[in-house]
C-alpha cells in the first residue's frame, strides 16, 4: 500500500496477521515484571476488539473469532475490576456530601482493593493458552485462498453493516441492558473493519458507541453491587446515584440515534 490509497484485500490480511502476532507479543510482555500490566492488559483487549472486527470481515472462520473473543474474556476479569471502580468515581460520591456515608466509603474500599489485582501478572500458562488461541487465528488467515480474498471482503462489509442496522434499530425499541450491549458490540466490529480498510470512523458513532459503553459499565457495577451485598435497601445513596446517571445517559442515547440511524442508513 502506497500514500494515501486503499488497502487490497491481502494488505488487510497481512494487517491483521500483524494484529495477531502484537498481540501474542503483548501477552508475554504481561510477564515482564516492568509491565504496566493494567494499562498493557487494556491496550490489548482494545485491539482484540479490533481484530475481530477484521476477522469478521475477511470472513474468517467463527472458530478463528471465537478464538480471539475467548482471548478478550480472559483479559477481562482483572480488567473489568478497574472499569467498575472507574464507574463509581465518575458518580463523584466520595468527594461530596455523602464521602463518609457508610455504604460509600466500604464500596470505594472494596473496589480499590478488587482493581489492585488488574496490577498482578497472570499465570504463563494461562498466557501460553491465550497465545495458542490467537496462533489458531493467525493460521486461519493464512489459509483463506489468495483468490478469494476480494469476494470475502465484499461479503463481510456488507454483513457487518446490515448487521449494525438491526442491532441499531432494536436500540429505536424500548431496549434492554443486552441490546445496547449487543449494539455496542456491533458498532466496535464495524469500527475494526473500518479501521483495516484504511476508512476514517464517523465521530458520531464513536461517541455513540462510548455511550453504549457507560450503560454497560452501569449495569456490571449495578451487579457488582447487588453481588456484595451493597442491595438498594441497605445501600440507597450509591443506588438512586447510579440510576440517575443510567437514565442521563440513556436519554442521551435516545437523542442520539436517530442521528447514528442516518449514519449507518447510508452504508
Amino acid at each position: 500500500m502506497t500514500g494515501d490509497s486503499m488497502p487490497t484485500p491481502a494488505e488487510v490480511r497481512e494487517r491483521l496477521v500483524e494484529d495477531c502476532l502484537a498481540m501474542e507479543g503483548g501477552l508475554r510482555h504481561l510477564l515482564d515484571p516492568k509491565a504496566r500490566v493494567a494499562d498493557e492488559t487494556h491496550a490489548l483487549r482494545k485491539k482484540g476488539k479490533s481484530l475481530r472486527g477484521g476477522l469478521v470481515l475477511l470472513r474468517a472462520p467463527k472458530s478463528a473469532v471465537r478464538a480471539v473473543g475467548a482471548v478478550g474474556r480472559f483479559l477481562g476479569a482483572p480488567r473489568d475490576s478497574v472499569s467498575r471502580q472507574t464507574t463509581w468515581r465518575r458518580l463523584d460520591l466520595e468527594e461530596g456530601p455523602y464521602a463518609e456515608e457508610p455504604s460509600v466509603a466500604a464500596i470505594g474500599a472494596l473496589l480499590d482493593v478488587h482493581a489492585h489485582t488488574a496490577t498482578r501478572r497472570p499465570p504463563p500458562v494461562a498466557v501460553e493458552w491465550a497465545e495458542a488461541r490467537l496462533r489458531h487465528a493467525r493460521a486461519a488467515l493464512v489459509a483463506i485462498p489468495d483468490e478469494h480474498l476480494d469476494r470475502r471482503v465484499e461479503k463481510g462489509r456488507r454483513f457487518l453493516a446490515k448487521r449494525l442496522r438491526k442491532r441499531l434499530k432494536a436500540v429505536g425499541h424500548d431496549p434492554g441492558a443486552e441490546e445496547l450491549h449487543e449494539a455496542r458490540k456491533a458498532i466496535k466490529a464495524w469500527l475494526g473493519a473500518l479501521g483495516h480498510l484504511g476508512e476514517a470512523a464517523e465521530p458520531g458513532l464513536v461517541e455513540y458507541a462510548d455511550l453504549l459503553g457507560d450503560v454497560n459499565d452501569l449495569h456490571v457495577l449495578s451487579s457488582w453491587l447487588a453481588v456484595h451485598g451493597f442491595s438498594p435497601e441497605l445501600a440507597p445513596i450509591p443506588w438512586r446515584a447510579v440510576e440517575e446517571r443510567l437514565a442521563a445517559v440513556l436519554e442521551a442515547i435516545f437523542i442520539s440515534t436517530p442521528a447514528v440511524w442516518k449514519i449507518v442508513s447510508a452504508r
